[in-house]
């Protein structure tokens, strides 16, 4: 299944605009509002930031950089990622065999190290599958290369989520509509309340355990994403239950194959040829590196994107222009500091800002450019908004808490809708948590339409 066109050639992510003259920028510069300097937590913003003139000579600056980078991608960019996927490969490998061999050992200390290594180095591989690797080549950004699995349409990543599904997502939906509330479907995931754009419910008060149980299984939230968005996306289609058979076959086929090699088969082939302890190590192991890579995959995408200062807009603009988008993906995105392994192993999305600009642009080469995007912001009074990972994780979850709690407006606002739902009770369809049966009440209400829509 394919939901997305083929990409043949790395390309920028919006058209290209015509320079502007400087008489041109001081005139126009002066007939709207910039943005303002003063920060407060959690801004929304309801109107374009800069000036047309503005965003108009941003767009010029970031597309002559954009270029700059894409006309010098060459053989070593090739060697980069060739190197990214053997490491995956021979780590994993390294780490399945420690697994194996570690209910072999004769010592309960040998054990423990053995499994802790294998461990290691399996959540290391699937870190490095995640990120570096999967979510990089299916954003297209080595397309270019002309290889027959190392591209957007061919390359497969080790998670329960379908690559048409999170291309859908992601790659159109997330990075077309960033932060728009109503349009982009990751702000909050449908599980948790980040901004007061959204209304609050009483359920919003477990927004910490919602965000822990999400973080724990952030690969099945994932999976089941696109589900949720494209039930109501193609509400209106008559290829509606074809569409979503489509989906749902191939989520429950890549869980399958997931959950039947980590689960399944490695630990049966383990205990097959090592004996039960070494299925056991082999399973257990894979079971922790696979909640690693979890937690480890949701830290980076919430401090990538809900952070203090990670805007939020209140709709799309009809008028929006190259300019405007520009200046939404930086103002929606933030930036986590590192070394350089750190960055490999967020697959450079520490540099969310980068990134959301140039999304087909090798990731590689997001740190070097990275002074520069800086340096136009602050030209064009833009936050760059970055930090420390301790202190982006801290803002993250102080958000997160923040809006578990309502303002006074939306507790009327609540206390209004819920009055207005009781007088109105009795003329309501039973809803579908009540009409469920068997052990499927005891399922999200995403899965059960998952499969629902099998058959």
């Amino acid at each position: 299944m394919r939901l997305l066109p083929p990409i043949d050639t790395a390309h920028s992510a919006v058209p290209m605009l015509t320079p502007l003259s400087d008489a041109q920028l001081a005139r126009d510069s002066s007939e709207q509002p910039t943005l303002s300097s003063q920060q407060t937590p959690y801004p929304t913003v309801t109107q374009a930031p800069l000036p047309k003139a503005q965003s108009d000579a941003l767009t010029v600056e970031l597309n002559a950089l954009y270029e700059g980078v894409m006309d010098s991608l060459g053989s070593d960019d090739a060697k980069y990622i060739q190197r990214i996927y053997a490491t995956v490969v021979y780590s994993e490998l390294v780490a399945r065999g420690l697994l194996a061999v570690a209910g072999r050992m004769s010592s309960r200390r040998s054990q423990i190290g053995a499994w802790l290594l294998g461990t290691s180095i399996l959540s290391f591989s699937k870190i490095l599958n995640n990120m570096e690797l999967g979510h990089n080549v299916m954003h297209g950004q080595y397309d270019w290369m002309q290889h027959p699995h190392l591209n957007s349409q061919k390359f497969d990543w080790d998670i329960v989520c379908p690559v048409p599904l999170w291309q859908h997502s992601h790659n159109y939906l997330h990075h077309t509509f960033t932060n728009i509330v109503g349009r982009d479907h990751d702000v909050g995931y449908h599980l948790i309340r980040v901004t007061d754009e959204q209304p609050w419910t009483p359920e919003d008060r477990y927004n910490m355990f919602s965000t822990a149980v999400l973080a724990f299984g952030f690969e099945w939230a994932v999976a089941f994403h696109d589900i949720q968005i494209s039930v109501d996306e193609y509400a209106d289609s008559p290829n509606l239950h074809k569409i979503m058979q489509q989906k749902s076959r191939a989520l429950f086929a890549k869980i399958a194959r997931q959950v039947g090699k980590d689960y399944v088969a490695l630990p049966a082939v383990a205990a097959l040829t090592l004996g039960r302890r070494s299925a056991m190590s082999t399973l257990s192991g894979n079971i922790a590196a696979n909640t690693v890579r979890n937690l480890w995959t949701w830290a980076v995408i919430f401090c990538g994107h809900f952070t203090e200062q990670a805007h939020i807009y209140t709709h799309l603009d009809a008028d929006e222009s190259e300019g405007d988008w520009y200046v939404r993906q930086i103002l929606g995105s933030s930036n986590i500091k590192g070394n350089k392994w750190f960055h490999i192993l967020t697959g450079n999305l520490s540099h969310q800002i980068e990134h959301h600009i140039f999304p087909d642009m090798p990731a590689s080469h997001y740190a070097s450019i990275a002074p520069q995007v800086k340096a136009i912001c602050h030209k064009y009074d833009l936050p760059y908004n970055t930090g420390r990972f301790s202190t982006q994780l801290r803002q993250v979850i102080g958000r997160i808490h923040h809006f578990s709690k309502p303002s006074e407006q939306k507790w009327q606002a609540y206390q209004s809708v819920s009055a207005a739902d009781t007088t109105t009770h009795s003329h309501k369809s039973t809803p579908e948590s009540e009409t469920a049966k068997g052990l499927s009440r005891f399922l999200p209400p995403v899965v059960r339409k998952a499969i629902a829509y099998i058959w």
